[in-house]
């Protein structure tokens, strides 16, 4: 590797570092504060149930119990939906090799939150490693995982405005960069409907805005469902619309998990992504094996996930690809 590529490592590592200081500290600092004052804010009000909201729920909730098993585990962006901590950071030590020209990269990822009791219990603050990814909704696709160059640190805060078991309505805003920062402002919708006792679809719609790139609205579609409590499929398509280039960034995956025991599970995951404008063009298609442990500590995973490539920049032909990730899990309940 050359020195700017350990250059890069060695400031990523040291950024990622600070994030775990100051994120623990603010956990820290959340989870007394709602000890010990609970009542300043008083609870959120809510609408009296009926029978069949209570149904709805229970539904609702007997599915994402599992689903959310498999979105911890696995590290995905969408526990930050189901919002299962009060506090979390997740670090991610990437390294990731592809034959495809300019892809392969080495560095470290993070994503967190902290709830702020004393000032509300539905607002949150945030920290991302990749600015555009979070605020257009992109990670909640699962197609993110492996962009580590050329991304934007963020911090922002997130108040919930809507909270029922098939609704849930945010907005959002953030800074996003160095001296210079983007400001970045986001409202998101996301209504979960469950089908039958094993499958329930959700539609997360955003609208967002960035002051270096203009507006952009975007839509992902999931579909789940778990064909036995340790096996889940998932598909979803996403679609991703900047006002700045007049063009649609699309893309489509369908995922297989299936857990092992309480410490291993293994996935495959197959998709391709492409975009409308300035052309319209399908830029990769990929499959890929995952095997995921959690070792010596709860907090503590390691993943590899070998796959193939097709990309338009080789002329589709096949490409291995390997990932090899070590992550960090802080959590406060």
């Amino acid at each position: 590797m050359n020195r700017r590529g350990v250059g890069s490592i060695g400031k990523a590592v040291v950024t990622a570092f600070d994030v775990i200081a100051l994120s623990m500290a603010l956990s820290w600092n959340a989870a007394n504060a709602q000890d010990a004052d609970i009542s300043d804010s008083g609870t959120v009000d809510r609408p009296a149930s009926r029978w069949y909201d209570d149904g709805h729920a229970y539904v609702t909730e007997r599915l994402q119990r599992a689903a959310i098993w498999f979105d911890s585990f696995f590290g995905d962006p969408r526990t930050e939906i189901h919002k299962d901590a009060s506090a979390n950071l997740t670090v991610v030590f990437d390294g990731f090799y592809s034959g495809v020209e300019d892809e392969s990269e080495n560095g470290v990822r993070f994503r967190g939150g902290a709830d702020l009791p004393r000032f509300d219990e539905r607002l949150r603050l945030t920290l991302t490693s990749d600015a555009d990814a979070a605020v257009t909704g992109r990670e909640l696709a699962g197609t993110a995982r492996d962009e580590i160059k050329n991304t934007d640190r963020a911090v922002g805060l997130n108040y919930l405005f809507r909270d029922r078991p098939n609704s849930r309505f945010s907005l959002g805003g953030g800074l996003a960069g160095g001296l210079s920062p983007e400001i970045l402002l986001a409202a998101r919708h996301v209504y979960t409907q469950p089908w039958t006792a094993n499958t329930v679809s959700h539609v997360t719609s955003t609208l967002y805005w960035k002051s270096e790139d203009g507006a952009g609205v975007s839509t992902l579609l999931d579909y789940e469902w778990m064909s036995d409590p340790d096996t889940l499929w998932r598909y979803n398509l996403f679609g991703n619309y900047r006002d700045e280039t007049r063009g649609i960034e699309w893309s489509s995956q369908a995922q297989w998990a299936r857990r092992l025991n309480d410490k291993t599970a293994i996935s495959v995951r197959g998709g391709v992504r492409g975009e409308t404008e300035p052309n319209d063009l399908l830029i990769e298609g990929w499959l890929k094996f995952g095997y995921r442990r959690n070792v010596w500590r709860s907090w503590l995973f390691y993943e590899l996930e070998p796959g193939l490539s097709w990309h338009e920049r080789e002329e589709y032909e096949v490409e291995p690809t390997v990932a090899l990730r070590l992550e960090i899990q802080f959590r406060q309940q």
